[in-house]
């Protein structure tokens, strides 16, 4: 249907615009959600390595400052407990997370930073723990003295030792997840934690150590610790369900703006006003020319400006579609603008086709008659025209002078500028008689819809007698439209109708075809 039908169907236009702008919407929240949750589970993502990264790190670097340290202490196992109680105690109030260094000797604990003197086999104590390793953890809910909290003991051997002996430094360290659940706790990305030593695990979503075995298998980021029996598990998606409705909520909001934005963006662009405007610039809109002959003699007394339309892909356009249109939609001044310049662009074609004083007539709209440009338009269009060449006659319908209020002052400065006035299509619209003896008009163009009756319809031959006689009576000079049939042009010949134009005589020409129309026409005699 195309521009021709956005003329006609105004309501087809708007939904295919609504399909349109619906597919472009649905496309924008595709790619829109994707990209989104994409970035979102790549930031996470990043989120997660980095602070892993940063949990590796700070872990070693404790666990390597606290193994230097029981070096340290270790050889104060060679020595009574009376004699390192003091340097014991010292070490482990300024050791950030120790809650108690223990001497051990022989596979006996024999000194407690915390109780001082002590003998108790270290098996009793951490049973889990393997002695003969250099290096050994086990992670404990709680101990003797404090049993609800728990602890990692991390177990230090002294080098050189037989395998029946076993001699070294047991750290025992507190261990809670409530600083890093407060950190975290407005971090909706934060993950959940599992701190892994053997076979027990102590987690941010348990209160008590858990098997290692209970614990969850989805979304578990395993961070293994480098040269220590220790692992810390992240729990976290990459996506999760509250990103995914937020997201789609987003994207779905922004959709519709967007989609509305493009429909309105769609129906602007294609809506029949911009394809004027946009005809205007590319030169779309051309002059036809329909020649108006004589009635008595059929010599040619001048041409009428028809505005014609070919659209690039949607082809002629017709006048009864956007003259119309343009006058509803404001756009007939900018219209009639350009008929005037399309006009003066054919005034060398004009003037080596038609004689001195031959008529120039062109439609006005009753819009334009009453633009307070209108004064403004006529006379620069006036001051391009030839002096005194043509007798430019201005055609406004019987509707111009009921909706112009100040239609005889217009009226009267058009006579000044030595302007005619014809009223178009006499008898289609209100019929007012009144404004026939109101306002001084030259011309009472008879419609076609009469013409086209003559020889068919008796019924409207006496109203087309009447209007002939009224316009006589009036002092007013009678043109016949759409004349086409020998028939017709003896009939009005017949009741003295002072002009036709027709088909009869000529199609509307191009400026070219009008020159080689005059030249080969310059009396046309059709009398049958």
């Amino acid at each position: 249907m195309g521009l021709k039908g956005a003329f006609a169907r105004h309501v087809s236009q708007k939904r295919r615009g609504l399909i349109a702008s619906g597919l472009v919407a649905l496309i924008f929240f595709i790619v829109v959600t994707s990209a989104t949750l994409f970035l979102i589970s790549h930031q996470r993502l990043q989120y997660q390595n980095q602070l892993k990264t940063r949990t590796e790190k700070l872990t070693l670097n404790y666990l390597d400052h606290l193994k230097n340290m029981m070096q340290e202490i270790m050889p104060l196992t060679s020595k009574p407990c009376a004699a390192n109680l003091s340097n014991l105690t010292y070490r482990a109030a300024f050791t950030n997370g120790v809650r108690t260094f223990l001497l051990v000797k022989d596979g006996i604990a024999y000194c407690s930073s915390a109780t001082g003197d002590m003998r108790l086999a270290v098996n009793h104590l951490y049973p889990e723990i393997d002695w003969q390793k250099p290096l050994d953890m086990q992670l404990q809910q709680g101990t003797p003295l404090v049993p609800d909290k728990p602890v990692i003991a991390l177990w230090l051997r002294q080098s050189g030792q037989t395998q029946e002996t076993n001699t070294g430094v047991l750290a025992t360290l507190d261990l809670s997840l409530a600083p890093y659940l407060l950190m975290t706790s407005q971090n909706n990305d934060a993950p959940g934690l599992a701190i892994v030593v053997g076979g027990k695990a102590a987690t941010t979503f348990s209160q008590n150590l858990i098997p290692k075995t209970q614990l969850p298998k989805n979304h578990a980021h395993v961070l293994e610790i480098p040269r220590y029996p220790l692992a810390i598990i992240f729990y976290s998606q990459h996506l999760t369900a509250n990103d995914i409705r937020l997201t789609l909520l987003g994207s779905l909001v922004l959709s519709l703006m967007f989609g509305v934005l493009c429909y309105f963006a769609l129906m602007l662009s294609h809506s029949p006003e911009r394809a004027m405007m946009r005809g205007i610039k590319r030169g779309d809109f051309f002059v036809e020319y329909q020649p108006v002959f004589h009635t008595d003699n059929a010599s040619l007394a001048g041409v009428e400006a028809l505005l014609r339309w070919q659209h690039p892909t949607e082809g002629r356009i017709s006048p009864d579609l956007f003259i119309p249109y343009a006058e509803n939609e404001g756009m007939i001044v900018p219209i009639t603008r350009h008929l005037f310049s399309l006009i003066v662009a054919d005034l060398p074609q004009l003037m080596q086709a038609l004689p001195r004083g031959s008529k120039l007539g062109l439609n006005l709209s009753p819009s334009h008659l009453s633009s307070p440009t209108f004064h403004d338009d006529v006379s620069q269009f006036l001051a391009k025209l030839p002096d005194n060449y043509f007798t430019l006659v201005f055609e406004i319908t019987e509707r111009g002078m009921v909706e112009e209020e100040n239609a005889q002052a217009k009226f009267d400065w058009l006579h000044r500028q030595h302007i005619e006035i014809a009223i178009d299509d006499f008898g289609t619209g209100h019929s007012a008689l009144i404004y026939l003896q109101r306002f001084p008009l030259d011309y009472l163009k008879i419609d076609r819809g009469f013409v086209n009756t003559i020889g068919q319809d008796t019924a409207t031959v006496p109203v087309l007698d009447a209007i002939i006689t009224l316009a006589k009576k009036l002092n007013m000079l009678t043109v016949a439209e759409g004349v086409e049939t020998a028939e017709q042009v003896n009939f009005l010949r017949e009741r003295d109708v002072n002009l036709m134009q027709g088909y009869y005589f000529s199609k509307p020409l191009s400026s070219t075809e009008l020159v080689e129309f005059c030249r080969t026409n310059t009396a046309v005699d059709r009398q049958t």
